[in-house]
């Protein structure tokens, strides 16, 4: 070999050294860059349950000394839900024009702001007109925010780890979880300490706070999708196999939202438990909640969604059944109440976090000829949409069922209705396997 040649094999050897040592250099500080990213995404998660569940403990009150029915309170804390049902396909939609990255900056910036703004609606005059609308129209701008950061935010975090999908959703609903968990109990110790504003300017200012690190964070390219053709959206709305997970979602969340205007009546009158145990009552669902999406998510990776989602419908179920219980069953017990709320917490979490996935292999297997990370944008919405849809219907449906029916017989029929469904996707699940063979 000649003087020459070696000189160039030294030369290549040398820049491929190099190359490699750059590549080592520039993917770790990018996966540590993904693992931040999450983490904020995670923490974002928490701050707006918190935010949602914060107006229960005073905001009635508030509003009611200003003259607001229970019916237009109502309808204020549901505009924020609405909102997000109706806009997340939208985002959905349209996030590869917008930007998954710029979509979830704005989302935050317009969260915090909608919900500091919030603070300062008990400065308005006792007239309950216009508190009624700058109250609504401030909840729509706080959803509006919603729509955008959930979809965006499962976007991305289904695109930053594609091969722990189950694990993410898992990590996203403890969040979640914890900030509906502890939300009451902040918002109650924010507005003891400071009154009605310090509680939305407190958990407003978290999102203002973590734009910075939010945006360093976010990987520097978005990430690469296309908008959907109408027909390829109208393909995976009309896919029946997509329209049954997405009402799994809305049940499991329904199954948890049952229990708020239904639940304290009960255990007061029916078990006759005071007010500060029925707060620890509250308590048990959450945190199984939180348990379950913890293993669901994991496991769901590596043993298939679907299990994991008939099991929570039938554990939904079996917990309805129980709570009250049904007349033909046993006559009422705090044991079997406690027990019975807690199954419910546990089988919604079953449900709910492996369904992103499931909606996501369905995608895929209908062929629409686009990416992975094209899909995801439009599922977020689907499921963002779905989330709310069950967090209105929830107290809305017990509500009703309620007002006609006792609590035993209101929570039977729901149970009776997880039931089917769970059976229906059981019966999809065998269909499915059978065309597959």
């Amino acid at each position: 070999m000649d003087e020459g040649s070696t000189e160039q094999s030294k030369t290549e050897v040398n820049t491929l050294l190099q190359t490699s040592s750059a590549s080592v250099q520039h993917k770790t500080p990018s996966r540590l860059k993904n693992v931040l990213a999450f983490a904020v995404c995670c923490f974002l998660n928490l701050v707006l349950s918190c935010a949602f569940s914060i107006l229960g403990p005073f905001f009635p009150i508030e509003a009611a000394q200003k003259g607001v029915s229970s019916t237009l309170i109502g309808s204020i804390v549901s505009a924020s839900p609405f909102c997000v049902v109706i806009l997340s396909p939208f985002f959905g939609y349209y996030g590869s024009s917008i930007g998954v990255r710029f979509m979830l900056l704005i989302s935050t910036l317009v969260l915090g702001l909608s919900f500091s703004l919030f603070g300062l609606v008990s400065k308005i005059g006792e007239e309950g007109g216009t508190f009624i609308a700058i109250c609504i129209i401030l909840r729509l701008f706080h959803g509006t925010g919603t729509a955008m950061f959930f979809t965006s935010s499962y976007a991305l975090s289904t695109a930053l780890y594609p091969k722990n999908i189950g694990l993410v959703m898992g990590l996203l609903e403890v969040a979640a979880g914890m900030g509906f968990a502890i939300g009451p109990a902040v918002g109650s110790g924010l507005y003891e300490l400071g009154g009605f504003l310090l509680p939305f300017v407190v958990i407003g200012a978290c999102p203002l706070f973590l734009l910075v690190p939010l945006y360093i964070f976010l990987p520097d390219s978005d990430i690469p999708v296309q908008r959907l053709s109408s027909r390829a959206v109208c393909t995976l709305l009309r896919s029946f196999p997509m329209l049954c997970i997405a009402l799994c979602n809305v049940l499991a969340l329904a199954a948890l939202g049952f229990f708020t205007s239904t639940f304290s009546p009960f255990l007061v009158n029916k078990l006759h438990i005071s007010l500060p145990h029925v707060g620890l009552v509250f308590l048990a669902g959450p945190a199984l909640y939180m348990l379950a999406a913890l293993v669901a998510g994991p496991l769901s990776d590596k043993f298939g969604t679907r299990p994991f989602i008939i099991c929570g419908l039938f554990i939904c179920a079996a917990g309805y059944f129980l709570v009250g219980p049904a007349d033909f069953i046993a006559s009422p017990r705090l044991w079997l109440t406690i027990v019975s709320f807690t199954a419910i917490g546990f089988g919604a979490a079953l449900t709910f976090v492996p369904a992103y996935a499931d909606l996501l292999n369905i995608a895929k297997s209908l062929d629409t000829g686009y990416n992975l990370e094209s899909l995801t944008t439009v599922v977020s919405g689907i499921i963002s949409s779905a989330l709310s849809c069950g967090d209105m219907l929830g107290p809305f449906v017990g509500g009703v069922l309620t007002d006609y029916l006792d609590f035993q017989t209101s929570a039977v029929i729901f149970g009776e209705i997880l039931l089917a469904q769970g059976l229906l996707v059981l019966l999809l699940t065998l269909v499915e396997r059978r065309v597959s063979t």
